[in-house]
């Protein structure tokens, strides 16, 4: 059997989470910055795409996730045996999962249904991505702004309390995701090795039409050089993201190369959902990577044949462009111009 390896969840520190009552968004700056709120009046808002965060799970119960759920349908109403499908530990629609009714949980030898968030990164990362509201302008709220708020999350957790897990379970992760018809696939984990199917897994991914988006990481590096996985794998499928913090410039801590890195987002000081209704701050490309993956979410909304590629060549092509950001795009995403970008590109 091929050797496995275990990959991390990447925010700088999980001590920087600060879960704080009373929190507001005036200092919501991702959103502003990356000028979503150009789509979203426009009523690009993400409806029919499927956003699979591959992660730790997530608080389904949290108020600005609860209606953001891929739910299962073939998991959904009566048995006809006086039983609810989503938790009657029958798998009703023949998948191979029992009850995987709102995403699932590989992080254990056997999987089981999700039952919430086994850390709190996936959460986070959720919100950035789909975080429910109705605004058309990026503005300063007692809420969080979700980048795609018509798009629906896939939680599928493989990542422990601890926040490390296999890449063998992201594979299977990945592999129910597809069977699921996610559209965008978020990875904000990394490793130092890389297993050769989790490899083929994303390679997979680009003739499905599936975006493949990975967090750079955090170790000041650059990983064109010094690698970093799945970040350094440079597929068709895949976008990697570093991340942005204060005044725009790159983030201290990200990760970067002009070859393997093809973008930047905003990833530091970033309030997004956390579990038990919470909001709070993390900081990371772990947080930069949803952004992206949101974008993505959007332009597929918009543009459902849209490949990969396109979707990142009207991500270079509508970014803020400076020679100091440090990766393939020399660009910090910017969407005012994104979709008429993807359209020039798709040809419609």
């Amino acid at each position: 059997a091929e050797h496995d390896y275990m990959v991390s969840a990447k925010p700088v520190e999980s001590s920087d989470v600060r879960a704080m009552d009373g929190l507001t968004q005036a200092d919501n700056w991702g959103p502003q910055k990356i000028e979503v709120d150009k789509l979203w009046a426009n009523n690009v808002r993400g409806a029919g795409i499927v956003v699979a965060v591959v992660d730790s799970g997530m608080d389904t119960t949290h108020p600005q996730l609860q209606n953001q759920i891929a739910f299962n349908a073939g998991e959904f109403g009566s048995d006809g045996h006086g039983g609810q499908k989503q938790n009657n530990h029958i798998d009703d629609d023949g998948n191979g999962y029992v009850d995987d009714y709102a995403g699932y949980d590989f992080s254990d030898i056997n999987p089981k249904p999700l039952a919430g968030d086994n850390q709190h990164h996936g959460t986070h990362v959720s919100g950035i991505v789909a975080a429910e509201h109705s605004d058309t302008t990026a503005k300063s709220a007692p809420y969080v702004e979700g980048v795609a708020p018509a798009a629906k999350i896939l939680p599928l957790a493989f990542l422990d309390k601890n926040g490390s897990g296999s890449m063998a379970h992201a594979v299977v992760a990945i592999q129910y995701a597809v069977a699921r018809g996610a559209r965008v696939i978020n990875a904000s984990w990394g490793g130092s090795q890389c297993s050769q199917t989790l490899k083929e897994e994303i390679g997979s991914l680009e003739a499905k039409k599936i975006v493949f988006v990975a967090a750079a990481g955090n170790d000041s590096s650059n990983v064109d050089f010094s690698m970093e996985y799945p970040a350094s794998l440079n597929l068709g499928a895949m976008i990697t993201v570093g991340a942005t913090g204060d005044h725009d410039y790159m983030a201290n801590y990200s990760n970067y190369g002009s070859r393997t890195v093809h973008i930047f987002a905003p990833g530091t000081n970033i309030v997004s959902t956390l579990p038990g209704g919470q909001m709070g701050y993390l900081s990371g490309t772990s947080m930069a990577a949803p952004f992206v993956s949101g974008a993505s979410a959007l332009l597929l909304g918009a543009v459902p044949d849209a490949t990969p590629a396109q979707v990142r060549q009207a991500l270079y092509n509508s970014a803020f462009h400076s020679m100091n950001y440090l990766n393939a795009s020399q660009g910090r995403m910017d969407l005012a111009s994104a979709l008429n970008d993807l359209h020039a590109i798709v040809g419609h």
